[in-house]
């Protein structure tokens, strides 16, 4: 959802859910996957038919377009699948009886489930009395606007009736309820009760989040306990002892539950809309959950509404999907009022208590065991569906890979930019006193917000393809809220419901190509008779697949208790284990295909052990950081790149800290010195023969504390053989002449003792970035390489980096354009020395930002430049390896990756036009991606005029340039720029063939996830194996920071030529910046520094 504030004092705009318009048909010349079946043939008349009332719409209540839900369940036990629907409006839910061939009878009157409640909202079918029949439990909006009726319990009296019971089973609650999950909590074998509910407004200010302790009796959460009352179930509330958060501040539109981390214990994870994180609770296994979010997720979708959790890349765990609002065409996009402007963000973040959230779908990966998640919804194609609702995980064309269908559209879009500036407008002409013609004016200048349901069909490299056309959805615009999935006809494809807004709800047939498949269902015992967290694994010669059994899913809404497995072409499955929730557990082997299989508790025996069959996942190495007992952390100070220059790409000065590494005082054991930010001192520490490293030269480096150190190496400046100290200050806030950007050389007494030279060099007051050292012309003396990035007012305007010859006593000399040419060279960000050539001479490689890889051939003291072909991307690091083992120097270079909104179905280079477009002797950026051979602004009008007010004069409106080229938006002024390019945004390895080519291989999948800012050789494994951290959190709130990546291990193999990821090396969240191994009582050791954070030792597991 969103959040709108200016909409008058007293009042916010807020909106969600979908609404189909009209009831045409998917009846296309040639047959699609999904065909929307007419209410003619179905029976199907439901309407959730919604107009707004005076003091009851939109402007007062924000979820007053989220629609209904649906429940898929077979009531009857005939084999045949039915469905409910539940509507906004009172009496009018409907039940339809399943009757064959995808005809449906409406059996609502003679049921008695037609509801009594205002406003209903979420539906779940679950057998609650355990008679083996599926009961209905619908959920309502109550006790606000004159709103009443409370959340009903239908009861199965097994005769195609219902009596409503929720007062003797204590589920009758009032408030603003919107969905339940049944589920067993505490093991204790019946079924609990998880109520998700939402806030009534969204605030107009960001409230401070130490209110969540306080409990709403209408908004906040409920857990429920399953136990007896006067002889029979009852549901006690134990919500505040079991640690479930219960305030006004919730906004919740996602439940999913299941075993997360692979313990035996079902944990729930909210979607919340608005300011509000997102909840992950971690059963503890004691009947309380421990909110663990921000111990375990990068960040959330900002506008959380419904959810699904599933196995989508078949690893054995469960996976979690957000969506949100983020529309994917450039026109609704470029007028979509979405993420916040980074001085607020940074205000939730510092000094409210937010977490990360992003205006887009999420899709978490779980890394392992629950351990951590990645969001991987950009680098998969899922990001971008419009204003959704209801995800849903189903392998709908059977072969293998599940799919992902999202439900989107809202009846009217109030995040609309245009539309918000006319609100403002309006307020200031009619004032604060509000009206009801002002608030019927004021609904009706809402823009229309119809879409499409969309489906992404999954593929066997773990991402997905948009089939929304190609599969008959795209055409059907409205507005689309709850939907469940089942398999209507037991063709063995699965079919899905959808409940539309103003509109008749409908089933989507699945047309798809015949492949093999198979149905589980599940009889459990008394107390959960349909098994209810029942897992199965299925095994076959093309891998495992792995499903949970739990029926809330998407939004609003319930499918039917099954397990669906598509097989593709495998028509014998190996074998199927299935985990039952009290730990028995039963193998099934050499399974045919194309049937529903019935699995039964009383088959199973008793002893499954998870810590046996899905041991927690261990990373590569071990960590002992606690051990080392290290306790210095990077301190950043309090800067943001965007208050200078907002139109730069992102932030500059974060770039570290890095490290070095060198035995200082000559005992035989490694010491590091590792850099500080503007502040804070770099720290030397010093190595203790027990492995305790001990901070030294601490007067020394303070007196250098307001330098930002950006790099450092250990290397003779002097020629007395001992380890010297080179400091690179830089960052994006150097002032000429200040020791912010002041370079030092430190000289080594050979016991570790310092001091600092004065003017050693010349010094460069500029925003540098790295430092590589050689004997450049082999006289005996280490020279250096200092890269320059940025110029920190004109970002993207090339800049020059310097090459120092070292005299031989510790003083250097800028080379000549005769030795090397460095004007002008680019942004550069990393650097490094190596023979590329194998002629023993030292050549020089750089590469940067908006930069081919460049290589400076030594010819005996003087360098010639070349650069690789069409290699121009955001590279943020180089490291050397003889990847292939032919005797040549290959390079790894990290890029900005695949996992972001410059990258996600973008088919061009990514550019950069730099200007002073208004002439206010400022340089302006503005950045422009390719898709379909047109370049588009990054940004939109309102983030560009923050720098551009011409653009305001320019044009009035977010429509005229909403999905035009960027030529178009700047017209006569596109002239005279400087135009830079990124013709890749893949991290890779360029491989040297020996005769001055590189050929440029992309890393996999798993290194694109973030920029990868580090590099380094697994020195314990033996193999060819190297390591890969990174991530990256200066963007702004619009692009999201780089949160995915973890320090990876990964092999090259020789025989196939292709590299394969080996697993994390760590779980720890961060934005890793340098990785440097040591020596520690004899033993490797790899250091790796986080931005603003602690640093983690790493070493063998033996």
């Amino acid at each position: 959802m969103f959040f709108f504030k200016n909409y008058f004092n007293k009042r916010s705009i807020a909106l969600s859910i979908f609404c189909i318009v009209g009831l045409w048909g998917c009846r296309n010349d040639q047959q699609t996957n999904f065909t929307r079946l007419s209410s003619s043939h179905t029976h199907i008349n439901f309407k959730n038919q919604l107009e707004e009332k005076k003091l009851f719409n939109i402007l007062y209540y924000l979820y007053y377009y989220n629609g209904g839900g649906v429940a898929t369940g077979d009531i009857n036990n005939d084999g045949l699948t039915d469905i409910y629907f539940t509507a906004n409006s009172k009496g009018n839910n409907k039940l339809y009886l399943n009757k064959g061939n995808f005809e449906f009878e409406d059996i609502t009157a003679k049921a008695g489930v037609a509801g009594n409640a205002d406003w209903c909202s979420g539906v779940t079918m679950a057998d609650v009395n355990n008679d083996g029949y599926l009961d209905i439990y619908v959920s309502v909006v109550s006790g606000v606007f004159k709103l009443e009726g409370e959340n009903q319990l239908f009861i199965n009296n097994q005769d195609g009736t219902f009596s409503e019971q929720g007062e003797k089973y204590g589920l009758n609650f009032r408030g603003l309820s919107t969905q339940a999950s049944f589920f067993d909590y505490d093991k204790d074998g019946d079924l609990d009760c998880y109520l998700l509910r939402h806030s009534k407004k969204p605030h107009e200010k960001i409230i401070d989040t130490s209110i969540r302790s306080r409990y709403d009796s209408l908004a906040g959460d409920m857990l429920l306990k399953n136990d007896k009352k006067d002889g029979h179930i009852y549901f006690h509330d134990v919500s505040k002892q079991a640690g479930i958060r219960q305030s006004a501040i919730g906004y919740g539109l996602g439940l999913a539950v299941g075993d997360f981390n692979n313990d035996g214990w079902e944990d729930i994870y909210i979607g919340n809309d608005f300011h509000e994180n997102d909840y992950y609770y971690i059963n503890q296994q004691d009947g309380s959950f421990k909110e663990s979010g921000a111990d375990h997720f990068g960040h959330y979708s900002r506008f959380s509404m419904g959810n699904d959790a599933a196995d989508y890349n078949n690893d054995g765990q469960l996976d979690i999907v957000t969506v949100d609002m983020l529309p994917p065409g450039e026109k609704e996009l470029k007028t979509y009022g979405s993420d916040e402007n980074p001085e607020i963000y940074k205000v939730k973040l510092e000094m409210q208590g937010y977490q990360d959230q992003y205006s887009r779908n999420c899709l978490q990966r779980n890394n392992g065991n629950g351990s951590s998640f990645s969001d991987v919804g950009l680098i998969s194609g899922i990001s971008a569906t419009d204003w959704s609702w209801s995800p849903l995980f189903v392998d709908f064309d059977n072969d293998s890979r599940k799919d992902l269908f999202v439900t989107s559209g809202i009846v009217r879009r109030p995040v609309d930019l245009d539309y918000i500036r006319y609100v403002s407008d309006v307020q200031i002409k009619k004032g604060l006193n509000t009206t009801d013609a002002y608030d019927k004016e004021t609904i009706e200048a809402m823009p229309d917000g119809s879409s499409h349901p969309f489906i992404f069909k999954g593929n066997s490299q773990n991402t997905f393809t948009d089939e929304s056309k190609t599969w008959g959805l795209a055409d059907m615009k409205g507005y689309f809220n709850g939907a469940a999935y089942a398999d209507f006809d037991n063709d063995g494809k699965i079919d899905v419901a959808v409940n539309t807004l103003n509109g008749e709800s409908f089933i989507l047939k699945n047309n798809a190509p015949q492949k093999n498949y198979i149905s589980l269902s599940f009889t459990g015992d008394s107390l959960n008779t349909y098994g209810i967290g029942a897992k199965a694994y299925l095994f076959t010669d093309k891998g495992m697949q792995f499903q949970q059994l739990m029926l809330t899913r998407g939004f609003q809404s319930s499918s039917e208790p099954k397990l669906h497995f598509g097989l593709d072409d495998t028509k014998t499955i190996d074998s199927i284990l299935i985990v039952w929730p009290n730990l028995n557990y039963q193998v099934l082997k050499n399974v045919n295909a194309n049937q529903q299989v019935k699995v039964t508790l009383k088959d199973s025996g008793p002893g499954f052990v998870y810590e046996r069959y899905f041991p927690v996942k261990n990373n590569c190495l071990s960590d002992i950081t606690t051990e080392i007992n290290n306790d210095w952390k990077h301190k950043e100070n309090d800067f943001l790149d965007f208050d200078i220059q907002y139109l730069i790409p992102h932030e500059e000065s974060k770039r570290g800290p890095k490290i070095a590494v060198a035995d200082v005082n000559g005992d035989g054991l490694d010491d590091f010195y590792v850099c500080g930010s503007l502040g804070q001192p770099g720290s030397l520490f010093v190595q203790s023969k027990e492995g305790k490293f001990v901070s030294t030269n601490k007067q020394l480096f303070e007196e250098f504390k307001n330098a930002e150190d950006v790099d450092a190496i250990f290397f003779n400046a002097n020629g007395d053989k001992y380890p010297d100290l080179l400091v690179i200050a830089g960052g994006n806030q150097v002032l000429e002449g200040s020791i912010q950007g002041l370079d030092r050389i430190y000289i080594n007494d050979g016991k570790g003792n310092f001091k600092y030279l004065e003017e050693a060099f010349p010094n460069q007051f500029e925003s540098k970035s790295c430092v590589a050292v050689a004997d450049v012309n082999k006289d005996g003396f280490d020279d250096f390489f200092v890269g320059n990035l940025a110029n920190q007012s004109a970002y993207g305007l090339p800049v020059t980096s310097f090459l120092y010859l070292n005299k031989g006593d510790g003083h250097f000399d800028l080379a000549d354009r005769s030795t090397i040419y460095l004007q002008q060279t680019g942004m550069v960000t990393s650097a490094l020395f190596s023979d590329i050539n194998n002629d023993t001479w030292p050549d020089l490689v750089i590469t940067g930002e908006w930069m081919p890889l460049k290589i400076f051939i030594n010819n005996k003291g003087h360098f010639t430049e070349t650069a690789v072909p069409a290699s121009t991307g955001l590279w943020q690091c180089i490291y050397p390896a003889d990847i292939n083992g032919d005797g040549f120097t290959d390079i790894l270079a990290g890029n900005w990756g695949h996992n972001s909104k410059l990258w996600a179905g973008k088919n061009g280079p990514l550019k950069l036009y730099v200007k002073d477009y208004d002439n206010n002797n400022t340089i302006d950026q503005v950045m422009a991606y390719t898709v379909n051979g047109k370049e588009y602004t990054f940004l939109a009008k309102d983030e560009l005029e923050r720098q551009l007010p011409v653009l305001k004069k320019a044009y009035l409106t977010y429509k005229e340039v909403a999905g035009k080229t960027v030529q178009y938006m700047f017209y006569d002024l596109f002239k005279d720029y400087t135009e830079l390019k990124a013709e890749t945004l893949s991290s890779s390895c360029f491989i040297n063939d020996g005769k001055g080519n590189f050929k440029r291989v992309e890393l996999p999948d798993e290194l694109q996830l973030a920029p990868i800012m580090s590099f380094n050789k697994d020195l314990i494994s033996g193999k060819q194996t190297f390591l890969a951290a990174g991530n990256y959190f200066g963007v702004i709130p619009y692009e999201g920071r780089y949160d995915a990546l973890r320090p990876t291990a990964f092999t090259f193999d020789t025989a196939s030529h292709n590299f394969h990821i080996d697993g994390a090396i760590n779980d720890s969240q961060g934005e890793w910046r340098d990785m440097k191994w040591i020596l520690r009582k004899n033993n490797p050791v790899l250091i790796l520094a986080r931005n603003n954070d602690k640093l983690i030792f790493l070493t063998n597991k033996n």
